[in-house]
């Protein structure tokens, strides 16, 4: 969660810190935390909260035209997916891969249904189970080939779960191929890779962050600054995730606000207490960091 924030920050999306990407991973972080799954419904109705659903208002910042247009419908009544491809699930999943690094088959379901929720293209949604099977595996450590094979491991039957058609098989070979080229630290280069001449779309372009994140670089921040330039606060944000979840709780070279609070959230995805009660409530945070401090209970 800290490195997560950390790739939103320095992506830029908004000018002055961390924006509603992080701030839907947060909701979901503690969604999690306290269902241990993912329970639609309820977490649609956490992350409107945030829109103002009741008679406060909204808190989301720099939201993506995707996401904005989403909430719309939320509050007209249903979460319709949004159609096309879209680079949004890839950090918005990287709770899970924290929460579920040791159950694959949850992580994959999970990611699944978070993804489901929000898009109805095949890509978009794999992004999800690809960020999310990303960080899982850096959480224990490993980078390189074996981080891209893990990935692939929980992609494979992921893609067979979504009912594809033989031709989005390129999808998990565009992930498999990427073993030739561990070391790649230039977000260019990255993208001339993943894209191969071509102008980049959402799902070479989170190909290209995995391809960013899996080597060991010094300095570790690297892989961020990398890809903030091709991909903004989107991709630097998923690669943040991954990032962070191999390194721990680290103090990062840019500040940004709320990092001790980031810090906490993803200690207790890792390590517990299953319990909210006692953090700060996100709306509450996020209003302050607009608007100063609010004036009663709350």
């Amino acid at each position: 969660m800290l490195g997560l924030a950390a790739g939103d920050a320095a992506g830029g999306a908004w000018e002055l810190g961390y924006s509603a990407i992080t701030e839907q991973a947060t909701v979901l972080a503690y969604h999690l935390i306290e269902h241990d799954r993912i329970d639609t419904e309820t977490l649609v109705r956490e992350l409107r909260e945030l829109d103002g659903s009741g008679e406060e208002e909204p808190v989301y910042r720099s939201e993506s035209g995707q996401f904005r247009a989403w909430l719309d419908r939320a509050a007209a009544g249903r979460p319709v997916p949004e159609q096309g491809e879209s680079l949004d699930g890839a950090s918005r999943a990287v709770p899970l891969g924290v929460a579920h690094r040791r159950d694959p088959v949850s992580l994959r379901q999970d990611a699944l249904a978070l993804g489901r929720l929000f898009h109805d293209d095949v890509s978009a949604i794999l992004a999800g189970v690809l960020a999310a099977a990303a960080v899982a595996a850096s959480c224990f450590g490993q980078s390189g080939r074996d981080l891209i094979g893990g990935v692939v491991e929980t992609c494979e039957p992921a893609l067979a779960d979504l009912g594809a058609e033989p031709a989005t098989r390129r999808l998990i070979d565009g992930v498999t191929g990427l073993v030739g080229h561990i070391g790649v630290t230039d977000g260019k280069e990255a993208i001339a890779v993943t894209a191969g001449g071509n102008d980049p779309g959402p799902w070479e372009l989170t190909l290209a962050g995995l391809l960013l994140s899996a080597p060991l670089v010094d300095p570790f921040h690297l892989p961020i600054g990398q890809a903030a330039r091709i991909g903004g606060s989107p991709l630097s944000a998923m690669v943040g995730g991954i990032v962070g979840a191999r390194l721990g709780i680290k103090a990062w070279p840019w500040a940004f606000a709320n990092d001790t609070w980031f810090a906490e959230v993803g200690r207790r995805l890792a390590r517990g207490p299953r319990e909210v009660r006692d953090l700060p409530i996100p709306y509450a945070v996020e209003h302050h960091l607009i608007s100063g401090e609010r004036q009663g209970l709350y």
